[in-house]
């Protein structure tokens, strides 16, 4: 019996500075052939989103861990389902993006967003152990490109080095992973990641299987990036405002330094609900904590629903400050702020002060007021009777 022929690769055939590298078999039968010709390296995906309902789905590590790599080792890697010349060829021979004339599929900007996934947050962790705190202000969150088609695409993360534009994006299995979400959907996040070689832009994947793995991460990511960020540029996007503060915001600022000068310790914000009390505070906080080296700040909330809301608001806005500054409850700090001394604090932040109660807060507000050389503040919805606390 004469055994049939293998058939020739299809790609190599019609791109002969092509070389096959790599081939590797998931699990379910598919399959992803690696290529390279020294520069750029294409993949081709064949059956990798076969899926019978009752088969587990294989590791998403086996193809995050792979593209990893090699997107650190080539110039490009571009990756495709199935092999189409046109559609490979459109990508290698691009030199950039074009857009359209009529450029019609726009969306908001996303740049501004302060909710991340706890995935993201494991990443911006990883990333301020890897190369320190201050770390985050090279590092913007969702970054915005668009194909040649005028369509947008938003990236976890994008951070830029003298030499690199590198992204980063989380990826949750249930919506990442081909085995589930499907043909259409993995040709989709196929073609954002094709769009950022097309932009220059290495694109990395962590999973929630690589995030477990919590100094491996750290590893990945001075590999890829650098082992320290001498050569970061600073991106200043979310840490150090990318978007100018409304004029009412300005001129609050403005107001509270002009009477800080005065020696004036305590101010009182006044304005309506999501008018951008909180950001007024993070401006002052970082301005204030600059010529402090001493500087201890503490804020004051109601609840659990606010501290966690301020929580995230310090990690992302005012990283820099994460380990000076306490969040406490109002009951927290009634039982607990004889155990600090009185001088411990030199800028306190009273939010949402209308839910408190005036005898407990005044205690707590007095013990401190004495020493302060800045400023405690009622961040409220309402006018209230200040008098009350006798500062």
């Amino acid at each position: 019996m004469v055994e049939s022929a293998p058939s020739k690769d299809q790609f190599l055939v019609e791109h002969t500075d092509f070389s096959l590298r790599e081939k590797i078999k998931y699990p379910n039968g598919g399959i992803s052939n690696f290529y390279d010709n020294g520069k750029d390296m294409v993949i081709i995906d064949e059956d990798i989103c076969e899926h019978k309902s009752n088969d587990p789905v294989f590791s998403y590590m086996l193809i995050t861990d792979k593209q990893n790599n090699y997107m650190h080792q080539f110039k490009r890697v571009f990756r495709f389902l199935g092999y189409s010349h046109l559609e490979v060829d459109k990508y290698l021979s691009r030199k950039e993006i074009v857009l359209p004339t009529s450029y019609t599929r726009s969306v908001g900007d996303r740049s501004e967003q302060s909710d991340v996934s706890p995935l993201e947050l494991h990443f911006e962790k990883s990333f301020s152990i890897a190369y320190g705190m201050n770390a985050l202000k090279y590092i913007s969150r969702e970054y915005g490109i668009c194909d040649e088609n005028g369509k947008n695409y938003f990236l976890d993360y994008f951070v830029r080095t003298k030499d690199e534009k590198y992204a980063v994006e989380e990826n949750g299995v249930t919506y990442h992973h081909p085995q589930i979400i499907g043909e259409e959907k993995y040709k989709n996040q196929l073609t954002k990641q094709n769009t950022c070689a097309s932009w220059g832009i290495k694109l990395f994947r962590f999973s929630t299987e690589d995030c477990a793995f919590e100094n491996r991460i750290e590893d990945d990511i001075k590999q890829y990036f650098g082992n320290d960020a001498s050569k970061f540029i600073d991106n200043g996007l979310k840490i150090d405002r990318s978007v100018e503060l409304y004029e009412h915001q300005s001129i609050s600022l403005q107001e509270i330094q002009k009477r800080r000068d005065s020696g004036i310790k305590a101010f009182l914000i006044v304005l309506p609900t999501a008018a951008g009390k909180s950001k007024i505070v993070e401006e002052d906080l970082r301005e204030f904590a600059k010529s402090k080296k001493d500087f201890k700040g503490l804020v004051l909330v109601p609840g659990i629903n606010i501290l966690a809301d301020w929580n995230q608001r310090v990690h992302n806005s005012l990283p820099e400050l994460e380990d000076k500054i306490d969040i406490r409850t109002y009951a927290y700090m009634a039982r607990h702020y004889t155990e600090l001394s009185s001088d411990y604090y030199n800028y306190i932040v009273v939010d949402e002060a209308h839910h408190a109660v005036a005898p407990m807060l005044k205690r707590v507000i007095q013990y401190y007021k004495d020493m302060l050389n800045i400023v405690w503040r009622l961040i409220i919805a309402y006018l209230m009777d200040i008098e009350a606390f006798q500062i």
